[in-house]
């Protein structure tokens, strides 16, 4: 099938306007252990990596205390993850994919029934042939889920594009050999993306014109 059309999403921070939210999470979870706040977007930026294990470690969490502290981080993020929103042009994007056929894919490192419930949540929980998460809520790397279903469907990864907000995207698609856009206003900022060598746009609307520029 390598002349298939198909967009692989990542979620938060592409899709899901969640990086304010994910700064007061941690905000309201780390004092309760000795960990200090955040204010600075900038300072999120240059923290935040994958796994998030390493990110973690950035902020001063312990071998020790990770499990503790990302368990009572999720639990604070999914308690409130009903009122976070789509970015405006999430829409817009999804809907121009779809006019052009292209079939559409969640790639997440979330948890897979997290995702799935804030899909839902969002309204958007029809618009995906399939919803790829992980089995745990340690953001692990995601190419092996990726790599795997690309096999069971026969897809030829030249066929398809990865839309994201990380370095960590633009490795996968590098490991798995496909066309990569990054978004700067997520989860890093637009110099780290930069330095992948990968397109890197600053919304959707202007993702959407670059991948359709490569056809």
């Amino acid at each position: 099938m390598s002349a298939c059309q198909v967009v692989l999403w990542d979620w938060n921070g592409t899709l899901l306007d969640d990086v304010r939210y994910a700064i007061q999470v941690r905000n309201t979870v780390f004092p309760r252990f000795g960990l200090p706040t955040i204010e600075s977007l900038d300072t999120y930026h240059e923290q935040f990596t994958f796994p998030v294990k390493d990110y973690y470690q950035r902020a001063g969490v312990t071998e020790a205390s990770f499990k503790a502290v990302a368990n009572a981080w999720m639990d604070e993020y999914v308690a409130n993850c009903h009122t976070v929103p789509l970015f405006p042009d999430a829409l817009y994007a999804l809907d121009a994919f779809a006019a052009q056929q292209y079939s559409q894919v969640i790639l997440s490192a979330s948890k897979t029934d997290t995702l799935c419930r804030q899909l839902e949540l969002a309204g958007i929980g029809d618009r995906f042939d399939a919803v790829l998460g992980l089995s745990h809520i340690y953001a692990t790397d995601k190419t092996e889920i990726a790599r795997a279903w690309l096999a069971q469907q026969r897809i030829d990864p030249a066929g398809c594009v990865l839309l994201g907000d990380t370095v960590h995207d633009a490795m996968v698609a590098d490991a798995l050999h496909m066309d990569c856009v990054l978004i700067a206003r997520g989860h890093m900022g637009v110099q780290r993306l930069q330095r992948t060598g990968r397109p890197v746009c600053m919304d959707l609307r202007e993702a959407v014109r670059q991948v359709f520029g490569k056809q």
